[in-house]
């Protein structure tokens, strides 16, 4: 059995000194054990990758079977009772090592350096690592996990395509059902049932933000009715196969949009398109959040308007791995440059609570020329 993903992942434990990585989880925690495992496991389960030799996992005796037939990982275990579980991963881990070096899924610097995405470890798995393993050392799996899910493979790039059509059908749907008296739930449910009937979930609580709602970038899509002459900001994406899509579109319900709407629209929408076209292999991320937050200051708005970065990094995770496109200094990861492989999002927005909102999103490719757009919003305001 080979797998390039896991061949990648003990070459950098070798590079690194690191005797294994383990992944010890439950209930859907860890979107690394799908990610290695090729199926979803509930049960708490183990990963075991050595430096050297095969894999392991140690599954429920439930869901062995499931992680039997997705044939990623060469040996698959099972076990019935938390004793056995143990004692399983006790022998294993020991016989790769009497004293291990182990990778597990931390940040040594959250709040200072972010990486949420690979925070995944809870303190509850790590307390009990350490009883289990008195005379081992632990160490962050932050550079390995960088090393294997910044740089997207081409299939990463085809399952991300995919992820993007679906929700752009279900974007569409969304769209075709607002009217007034629609509430904003029902609306999210029209898209999210698009996606489901073509075997994707929402990668994200799907966001319909209505009229005074679409001022709040987050907002939690809840029972308010859409009324005419309402801002309308649909922020949705899909997850097929483990790969994530996440677009935004606003549209106005009416015929004529007021005058500040339509301003709103045209300065994210030139900021969006710009930022867009900035992109390309070795530009720092900073650089791509200066030219849309430049071009929405000019028009007028006011920094407090567009409170959030430009764009970010999407792979496995809605907010992936890589570089941030924030402004620069308030985050290092805004510092990094763009590579080939790469895909991030590219959103500005603006909000003016009390009016509405506009968010205008695509997902987009790093290229070794430049970039490639993998979805496309409208050039225009969509008037219902």
């Amino acid at each position: 059995m080979s797998n390039l993903r896991i061949e990648k992942a003990q070459q950098y434990l070798r590079d690194h000194g690191i005797d294994l990585w383990l992944i010890v989880t439950a209930e859907g925690k860890d979107i690394h054990s799908p990610f290695l495992l090729g199926a979803r496991c509930f049960g708490r389960h183990a990963i075991i990758i050595p430096k050297d030799g095969s894999s392991v996992a140690i599954c429920t005796l439930m869901e062995a079977p499931m992680a039997r037939k997705a044939k990623q990982i060469e040996e698959i275990l099972s076990y019935k009772k938390s004793e056995e579980f143990i004692e399983k991963l006790r022998e294993i881990v020991y016989k790769i090592s009497k004293k291990p070096v182990i990778a597990l899924n931390y940040v040594e610097n959250l709040y200072k350096e972010g990486g949420e995405a690979i925070n995944t470890l809870t303190h509850g798995d790590y307390l009990a690592l350490r009883k289990i393993f008195p005379d081992a050392t632990f160490v962050s799996a932050q550079g390995l996990l960088e090393n294997l899910r910044t740089i997207k493979t081409p299939e990463d790039v085809k399952l991300h395509e995919k992820a993007v059509e679906i929700a752009l059908g279900a974007m569409e749907k969304a769209v075709e059902s607002i009217k007034p008296g629609i509430t904003e739930a029902e609306v999210a449910a029209e898209a999210e049932h698009f996606m489901r009937k073509r075997g994707a979930t929402p990668s994200f609580p799907i966001i319909v933000a209505s009229g005074p709602n679409s001022a709040d970038p987050h907002h939690e899509t809840g029972e308010r009715k859409i009324q005419e002459g309402d801002l309308v900001i649909i922020d949705l994406g899909a997850e097929y196969k483990l790969r994530v899509s996440d677009i935004t579109w606003t549209v106005y319900v009416g015929e004529n949009p007021p005058e500040l709407f339509q301003r709103m629209f045209n300065a994210a929408l030139e900021a969006q398109r710009k930022a867009i076209n900035a992109i390309g292999p070795g530009v720092e991320a900073w650089k791509i959040d200066k030219v849309a937050r430049d071009i929405i200051l000019k028009h007028g708005f006011k920094e407090e308007e567009f409170p959030h970065s430009t764009g970010h990094p999407i792979g496995i995770d809605v907010h992936d791995i890589g570089p941030l496109l924030g402004e620069r200094g308030k985050s290092k990861r805004a510092e990094m440059k763009l590579l080939p492989g790469m895909i991030v999002t590219v959103e500005p927005g603006i909000y003016i609570q009390g009016k509405g909102g506009v968010r205008i999103e695509d997902d987009v490719l790093v290229t070794e020329k430049g970039h490639r757009v993998l979805s496309r919003t409208p050039d225009k305001l969509i008037c219902i």
